[in-house]
């Protein structure tokens, strides 16, 4: 964590550790950042991850085909409740996902809240298997970070 106040260079220092890990060592370095306006839960995250998806589609396709069968044989029809919160998730999955495939929708909104929760962790259990090398979620912001974002990096961080 990079703690510091206002203005003294802490999202300078992490894009410039962004740029050496992915020089470096090839990491993957995913960021996001909570906004004190934005009232969407999970925005900050959903958005890295959204990055993340256009960007192995653009840049590592064997990568890109690796998480799209995976994803698929761990999710199944799941999946289609993750696009939603992912835009770029479509990309990867290809032409034979069809985002408006059927989904329990009779969730109340803990259980839906939950549900999403457990399919944002099973996404990064798969995109952590299918690289080699480490992924780095860096959230910048924080102070403006909402409750189900505190909640899903808990269960993150717990099946870590």
């Amino acid at each position: 964590m990079i703690c510091g106040t206002s203005g003294i260079g802490k999202s300078k220092l992490s894009q410039e550790f962004a740029r050496s890990v992915n020089d470096d060592d090839g990491s993957t370095f995913l960021s996001g950042r909570f906004d004190k306006l934005e009232s969407q839960p999970l925005h900050a995250i959903s958005s890295a991850f959204d990055k993340y998806c256009a960007w192995v589609t653009m840049e590592d396709q064997s990568t890109a085909e690796k998480v799209s069968t995976a994803l698929k044989a761990n999710m199944g029809e799941e999946i289609a409740c993750l696009a939603t919160a992912i835009p770029n998730l479509a990309n990867i999955l290809g032409d034979d996902f069809n985002s408006t495939q059927s989904s329990k929708n009779d969730d109340t909104a803990v259980d839906a809240q939950k549900r999403l929760r457990y399919l944002f962790c099973q996404f990064v259990d798969v995109i952590s298997r299918c690289h080699e090398e480490p992924l780095i979620l860096f959230l910048d912001d924080c102070q403006w970070i909402d409750k189900a974002s505190i909640a899903l990096l808990n269960q993150i961080l717990m099946m870590s």
